[in-house]
């Protein structure tokens, strides 16, 4: 038996096999018309623009293109079968912006977009609302009108550009104090963390650091420092500096 048998030799029951995956082929491509019709119909109406708030890949058209079929059995030797099948050739995906921290870039993303039909009873009689899913604009399990969707999309290209536009401040005033560091200590290696705040650590040639965080009001104070030499100190030798030390003022 060869891998692509002829249809002289289709048995009964791949006969029924590729009958049954040329059906649901059919099935699957009306439905993806179907699903491309009503988005893009949703997002006409409330006011969406091809190219600004969405994206449309491939052509709204119908053609014929050669599909292979595997119509045998579990049990059987790989049988299958190449046909022309109609494909629809669109779908449609929106269009947003999402800042990169990282590469401290603005990315034009062009994401999936789901959709379900929601029946309510009012007043007699059923009426149907679309509702559309994104999990970056309307976060996962939730979905939102085409209006609302479509002010997510025109916040999110705020929100990009706003983020950037922080970064840019942020690592003005970072690169600005590290240089100060740098002319007062240029034997020390500078870093800097942006992780869950703006801080810079100073290393010094002794093993000694110093870490700096900057506060809401733009100063920087020290957040957690380590002394190389301290730590060589004997117990006594750290002792005799303590009780050298001046005495604590009482209030």
């Amino acid at each position: 038996m060869t891998k692509v048998q002829l249809e002289l030799f289709r048995t009964k029951e791949q006969e029924e096999r590729l009958a049954y995956k040329l059906e649901s082929h059919k099935k699957q491509q009306l439905q993806r018309e179907k699903d491309f019709n009503t988005i893009q119909g949703e997002f006409d109406r409330a006011g969406m623009i091809e190219d600004l708030h969405y994206k449309i890949e491939g052509k709204p058209v119908w053609s014929s293109e050669p599909r292979e079929f595997d119509i045998s059995s579990y049990k059987e030797p790989t049988v299958t079968e190449t046909i022309d099948v109609e494909f629809f050739g669109a779908t449609i995906k929106v269009k947003y912006d999402k800042y990169y921290s990282h590469d401290k870039t603005v990315n034009h993303v062009v994401g999936n977009v789901s959709y379900e039909k929601k029946s309510n009873w009012k007043n007699g009689s059923y009426t149907d609302k679309i509702l559309f899913g994104n999990s970056s604009l309307v976060g996962s399990y939730r979905n939102v009108k085409a209006s609302t969707l479509k002010e997510k999309i025109e916040d999110s290209v705020k929100i990009a550009k706003n983020q950037k536009e922080s970064d840019s401040a942020q690592m003005k005033t970072i690169n600005k104090k590290m240089k100060e560091l740098q002319t007062k200590y240029p034997d020390a290696d500078l870093s800097y963390d942006t992780w869950r705040g703006t801080s810079i650590t100073v290393n010094f040639n002794s093993g000694s650091y110093i870490k700096l965080e900057q506060y809401y009001n733009g100063n920087w104070n020290e957040k957690s420092s380590y002394d190389a030499n301290f730590r060589k100190l004997s117990v006594e030798e750290k002792m005799d500096m303590f009780n050298k030390q001046e005495a604590k003022k009482s209030k």
